[in-house]
């Protein structure tokens, strides 16, 4: 038996009584107990439902009832056509064979009682629900649209006064809540006290329930019958994203209830005030929710959009950060300059920090700003600098060659570095209305592919073969390789060649720029230095003879570091016609087999942006995870482990479906041979596809992921409901 959650010791009267009566947490159900789910208005708990009256026993082929719940099709469709039960047969307490059917997510079974005449609006049972109501406890979506197709009504309510909208939401599965609330259900219905279901979400603590529900218009300013509101009732769970999402949606943060009490009182008396002080920080408020800086304001300053300015500042601070440092190392000696430039470059990268202050929520760190790609940004603007005002000059007629070489590979890269940061990586269009996004979830429940790995629920689109939703986007990506900091922008069908051709430029531009300061340094005298430091003579007179463009090479030669990694992992992937993401996460290939889905649907499994953590080495910390995964050394030690092995080490379950027949050549040329004008089209062993719209992997020759007829059978098996599913 699963109970509700209690507030903490010491609530007010006002919350204890105020607690919503009921949770639909249901008991998970096994083969050999499959039971519908009582609503106790008093205990705020969930129990197994008996009819008041027990049958007589009848053989197991003459009761339908045990029949629905076994989901014996054949032997119902016997019962039914020789006329010893009919599909309308209720129990004393009400109860239909399609309530047993549909909470044990026998499908098959289902439609066929409803072909036969059982009504889908049939109320039975202690809590008097419909048999969509016994489904939509147990998570059973597939089953809840089906109902719902043939005439279920989601607004009709229980003996609670809960309806299927409800219902849903204390499960928090996002997949099924869009059916009902696509089926017509109001977004804000209320139960007996009051409760709309986004009140329900926050109380629950389910943040992604908590977001659909404001993306589809929940009024967010309605209280129930004490007084609360949708605030009040996620600061009772405490969980920060619920809070946070209510407060930058603009939830009233001095509402009080009919007690008089404000949400700070609430956190206060509930302890959870971290959660709700976090929030209201990340939205730009102190601890008593007041606004840090007035609207569209920057150091009192009024200006036109805040974000854009912002963004510049992350953008250009960078080169300023640079050439600071380089004039201190050039001023110093070596162990006077080496401490002051790290206390300084410190400094200022603290400073340039507290204008986070200003950024909107989910941009308060400097790696989601353009702080990254402005390093890159400042690196060649210096270097461009140094070479046209000395090196140019200094060599030119030495090594003319390699001098015009250069100035082709770095305007190459700075064109590509610009166009890979600005263009659309591939975004997948969204439905332009609910009728479009409506006809997208009924295609995917037609075809059991309605689940994460083919529907984004926070785009609200049929996600393509390859795609991924990019948290720091916000976007459905289509051929997603991964998120670029550097770039400032996600990799994807589009942009993919762009940033390749980029990183190629840079890395050989770098290696040339080496040699042609080689040359340049060449020319520097070191007879007669004496270095007083105990540098070495030869870096003494290099820094004497040009210090800032010595600086910045070093400087620039740093960076092959990452260049280097970055270009092998790229190339790697290109050759075994992976992406990044396909490569850090090799059981992603599952969901690419075009039979794959879940039939029942984990209730939260609904947030298509979490990835899956890669088996690492690397120290499971917050902050070596998060250097590793910006410099690519988490992507460059998986693709260095795998690389000797080539595919025999993988799974044959999971081999590449996208590899070209004609091997390395073939990826390849699939990857460069694309439209460059427009990138969402592919192509895969020679064929064009749409990247944008590719749901389905092509048959043209390819290497079908194995255990695909296994798969196939599996998907029928669940298709005729003789498959359950399980929690």
């Amino acid at each position: 038996m699963t109970s509700s959650p209690v507030p903490p010791a010491g609530t007010s009267t006002e919350f204890r009584s105020a607690i919503p009566r009921t949770l639909s947490l249901l008991q998970t159900s096994t083969k050999s107990s499959a039971v519908p789910a009582a609503v106790d208005t008093e205990v705020v708990e969930l129990r197994d439902m008996a009819p008041s009256a027990l049958p007589a026993e009848l053989d197991l082929k003459d009761d339908i009832m045990k029949l629905a719940i076994t989901g014996d099709e054949v032997a119902i469709r016997e019962l039914l056509d020789s006329g010893k039960a009919t599909a309308t047969h209720t129990d004393a307490d009400g109860i239909t064979p399609l309530h047993w059917a549909a909470i044990n997510n026998r499908y098959a079974v289902v439609k066929l009682l409803l072909d036969r005449g059982a009504d889908p609006n049939a109320h039975g049972g202690e809590n008097d629900a419909t048999p969509a109501m016994w489904a939509a406890q147990r998570g059973h979506y597939y089953v809840v649209h089906l109902l719902i197709s043939y005439g279920a009504d989601g607004n009709m309510v229980d003996s609670s006064g809960y309806n299927l909208l409800h219902l849903a939401t204390f499960d928090g599965n996002v997949f099924l809540l869009t059916i009902v609330l696509h089926a017509g259900v109001p977004v804000d219905s209320r139960d007996p006290n009051q409760h709309t279901p986004l009140m329900w979400a926050g109380y629950k603590g389910f943040p992604a329930c908590v977001d659909l529900f404001l993306r589809w218009g929940a009024d967010i300013h309605a209280v129930d019958d004490s007084g609360l509101s949708a605030l009040h009732w996620a600061l009772v769970r405490g969980n920060y994203s619920c809070i946070e999402r209510l407060v930058e949606y603009g939830a009233d943060r001095f509402l009080p209830t009919h007690e008089g009490k404000v949400p700070a009182t609430v956190a206060a008396e509930l302890k959870t005030e971290k959660a709700w002080h976090d929030a209201l920080e990340e939205c730009g408020y102190d601890i008593n929710a007041n606004p840090i800086n007035p609207p569209n304001t920057i150091l009192g300053f009024q200006v036109a959009d805040k974000d854009a300015v912002l963004r510049r500042f992350f953008f250009l601070w960078p080169t300023v950060e640079i050439i600071v440092i380089v004039m201190i190392l050039a001023a110093l000696p070596w162990f006077l300059g080496i401490p002051s430039a790290l206390a300084v470059g410190t400094m200022m990268h603290v400073l340039g920090s507290k204008a986070l202050r200003w950024a909107k929520p989910g941009e308060k760190a400097m790696h989601k700003t353009p702080y990254l790609a402005g390093i890159f940004a400042g690196t060649a603007f210096w270097v461009a600098v140094r070479y046209l005002w000395r090196i140019f000059t200094n060599t030119f007629t030495t090594v003319p060659i390699s001098n015009l070489l250069f100035i082709i590979l770095f305007t190459t890269a700075i064109y590509f570095y610009f166009k890979a940061m600005n263009m659309d990586p591939g975004f997948v269009p969204k439905p332009t209305g609910l009728a479009e996004q409506k006809h997208v979830v009924g295609t995917l429940i037609g075809e059991w592919k309605y689940d994460a790995q083919n529907f984004c629920t926070q785009c609200m689109i049929r996600r393509p073969l390859r795609s991924k939703h990019c948290r720091a986007c916000d976007r459905c990506v289509a051929r997603h390789d991964h998120h670029c900091p550097w770039i400032f922008n996600c990799v994807g069908a589009r942009n993919h060649r762009h940033f390749l051709v980029y990183v190629a430029a840079l890395e050989l531009g770098i290696a040339l720029l080496l040699r042609i300061a080689w040359i340049h340094f060449s020319f520097a005298d070191d007879t007669g230095f004496i270095c007083s430091d105990l540098t070495s003579p030869r870096i003494c007179s290099l820094l004497r003879y040009d210090s800032y463009t010595f600086l910045i090479t070093i400087w620039a030669a740093f960076q092959l570091t990452w260049v280097t990694m970055l270009i092998f992992v790229q190339l790697f992937q290109i050759a075994r016609a992976k992406t990044t993401y396909e490569s850090m996460h090799q059981s992603s290939y599952n969901h690419h087999s075009p039979h794959h889905h879940h039939g029942h649907g984990n209730p939260h499994s609904h947030n298509s942006t979490i990835d899956p953590a890669p088996h690492s080495h690397i120290p499971h910390t917050p902050f070596f995870r998060r250097i590793t995964k910006i410099l690519g050394i988490d992507a460059f030690i998986t693709t260095a482990k795998t690389a000797p092995h080539g595919h025999g080490n993988l799974n044959r379950a999971k081999r590449n479906p996208y590899q070209s027949k004609r091997g390395v050549r073939g990826n390849c040329e699939d990857f460069w041979g694309g439209d460059w004008k427009d990138g969402m089209k592919g192509t895969i062993n020679g064929e064009k596809v749409d990247w944008g719209h590719v749901y389905e992997i092509p048959r043209f020759g390819i290497r079908m992921v194995q255990g695909d007829r296994a798969a196939e059978r599996g998907i029928e098996e669940e298709r005729v409901g003789l498959m359950e599913g399980e929690r």
